[in-house]
């Protein structure tokens, strides 16, 4: 299972040899339950005290504590990702190219200004997006206003939609001045055909279980989708830009 170590050597400062020892022990979370330290200590060529050490260095009591809760801290892992797995089964309906071409458009602009858009009940989920994007590094404005995507007086190089008819007027329009001004454009919109899709640079197409429900009376998923797929995408950006 894939864990980043080295955040945990930098937030603790661990030596090279430190370290080493942490991925040993990450790695064989289930075998060093059933091993003294000195085992270990063998296994990586260095002293129990070295071991010792570390646990201490750790904010652990000692070798035992430390092992069983680096093992509870990956079985949490792996569960996290289990149910990740779960949550995000719908994503497999979605193409991995489209995907692919959304992560790609970030790590293309991170360094430039995004502009986000969204009206009615996507707007929530515009601002969610700003403020994900904003706490990760990303330059990023929330924004509807005609005059900032007429002349793109802002230097965007990258817009980021919400629509889920995909036929918002306010938001096409948006769209249309970003393709004006060569201006890439990425939308979350339903599943069906539109517009906004079809005149966007990547269209992430989003299960919408209740397309004729304008007024948004019943019960629909699309909204939570949104979110769910954004995270999932923004997970292996940052993971890639790390």
């Amino acid at each position: 299972m894939k864990f980043d170590v080295y955040k945990l050597a930098d937030k603790y400062k661990l030596t090279d040899t430190e370290t080493q020892i942490l991925n040993y022990i990450l790695e064989n979370n289930q075998q060093v339950l059933h091993m003294a330290v000195r085992e270990v200590a063998n296994q990586n060529f260095v002293s129990a005290a070295t071991i010792i050490k570390l646990s201490k260095k750790m904010g652990f009591t000692g070798y035992t504590d430390m092992i069983y809760r680096l093992n509870f801290m990956m079985t949490s892992h792996r569960k996290n990702k289990e149910r990740l797995s779960d949550i995000t089964s719908f994503i497999n309906d979605i193409p991995d190219g489209i995907l692919n071409d959304f992560m790609n458009q970030l790590k293309a602009h991170r360094n430039d200004i995004i502009l986000v858009s969204a009206t009615g009940f996507s707007s929530p989920l515009a601002e969610y997006v700003e403020r994900k994007l904003l706490v990760t590094g990303f330059r990023v404005i929330k924004t509807n206003a005609y005059a900032v995507y007429d002349k793109n007086s802002l230097g965007a190089s990258l817009v980021i939609v919400i629509s889920k008819s995909g036929e918002t007027d306010t938001i096409a329009k948006l769209v249309d001045y970003a393709n004006e001004n060569q201006v890439d454009v990425v939308s979350f919109t339903g599943e069906q055909s539109n517009y906004i899709g079809r005149s966007s640079t990547v269209n992430i197409p989003i299960l919408d279980d209740k397309t004729l429900d304008d007024r948004n009376l019943q019960s629909n998923y699309f909204y939570a989708r949104v979110i769910v797929v954004f995270e999932y995408l923004m997970s292996q950006v940052l993971e890639e830009l790390d």
